[in-house]
């Protein structure tokens, strides 16, 4: 019964083990599948990762097509070494710091290109004395296009956003009164501001000529591409150093659990249980026997006398005497038998004596190997 009971508890243990496992490792692939995008398309706005409609993963592939080296830049602008010759993107940011915007001012200055746009421009001012004007209205398509972003005829657009002043830059896309692209040479550089950034996402970038307007806002293959991430926050650590704390302090708590298991069932590890408990010989539980019965008696004369019976019997027998043998016969068959001389007198004398019991004692242990039978 008590068997029974332990085998079930450990067959409970082991499925709730099991049960608990499968649960860890969902949440953990669940967590990881979030982690990277998961198979739907997810992002956020205006970055270079993002696969769904406001994502700009579509133009990153583009580029990458057509030749240009594109790279990302992770963590604070003001940490990330941009290459003056190439163009960077900085595509509706969540965050810019001043700092940032220094590092983006510098950076036009020395000869690069930067292409910066969003709605809502908080950064402006901080880019240009005389900034363009940010306006919610929009139209859904421009046919006014500078020849310098190549051959582009139509420009279609979510009509989020334009430019109602252009400010001390230039007008390269327009369509009446709104504009959709400015230019402001900085330096040896420039700076494109983009009011409406919806062409360069995944949901507008094959329409009209969109592809062919962002092809111009690169500039010329092979020049490097750019696309600033941190605005949208992604950090400069990556793999193990990426998790999230929580993520970290979860997994040290699955770990620390998943030890304790192993400790407390460390146990089991070691010789297998033996199949059943190993009980003592017969022969020894008749000697205890007879034993107490000798003490409760106090006549081993009496109490053994039955066993002197069955001494002679079996002597007789193998010696092949008659039931009728007299004991002079018994005891000349117990010499040719190879018996002491104590043995031999545990058959006639009554043990009065723990002398004479013993003998007696050795005399029936030793004619039952003989035969194998007790009495």
């Amino acid at each position: 019964m008590a068997r029974a009971k332990t085998r079930t508890r450990r067959f409970g243990i082991g499925v709730a083990i099991v049960i608990g496992a499968v649960i860890a490792l969902n949440l953990a692939a669940g967590g990881i599948d979030r982690a990277v995008g998961g198979s739907e398309p997810s992002g956020v706005a205006g970055s270079s990762y993002g696969t769904q409609a406001t994502g700009l993963g579509g133009l990153a592939t583009l580029f990458t097509h057509y030749e240009y080296p594109v790279d990302r830049a992770r963590g604070a602008v003001v940490d990330a070494n941009l290459d003056t010759s190439g163009t960077v993107f900085v595509i509706d940011p969540q965050t810019l710091t001043e700092n940032d915007d220094a590092a983006l001012l510098q950076f036009a200055s020395a000869g690069g290109r930067l292409v910066i746009g969003g709605p809502d421009p908080f950064y402006l001012h901080r880019l240009r004395d005389r900034p363009p004007t940010w306006s919610p209205t929009g139209v859904p398509v421009y046919t006014e296009v500078a020849p310098e972003l190549g051959n582009v005829r139509q420009i279609y657009t979510s009509a989020s956003g334009s430019w109602s002043r252009t400010g001390s830059g230039q007008a390269l896309v327009r369509s009446g009164g709104n504009v959709l692209l400015t230019k402001d040479d900085v330096g040896s550089g420039a700076i494109l501001f983009l009011a409406d950034t919806s062409p360069l996402e995944n949901a507008y970038l094959a329409q009209a000529d969109n592809a062919a307007f962002a092809l111009g806002l690169a500039g010329a293959s092979p020049r490097p591409v750019e696309f600033i991430e941190g605005v949208h926050g992604y950090g400069a650590r990556r793999g193990l150093g990426a998790l999230p704390a929580g993520w970290k302090i979860a997994f040290v708590i699955f770990a620390a659990a998943a030890i304790a298991i192993a400790w407390s069932r460390s146990r089991r590890f070691g010789p297998p249980d033996r199949p059943e408990r190993e009980l003592l010989p017969a022969r020894a539980e008749y000697v205890r026997a007879l034993a107490v019965s000798l003490e409760r008696t106090r006549d081993p004369a009496h109490a053994l006398a039955p066993l002197q019976v069955w001494a002679r019997t079996r002597v007789a027998q193998r010696a092949h005497l008659g039931p009728d043998a007299t004991l002079e016969e018994i005891d000349r068959a117990a010499i040719a038998l190879g018996y002491s001389e104590a043995e031999r007198a545990a058959l006639w004398h009554p043990p009065t004596d723990d002398g004479t019991a013993l003998a007696l004692g050795e005399l029936v242990s030793r004619l039952s190997q003989h035969d194998g039978r007790t009495p």
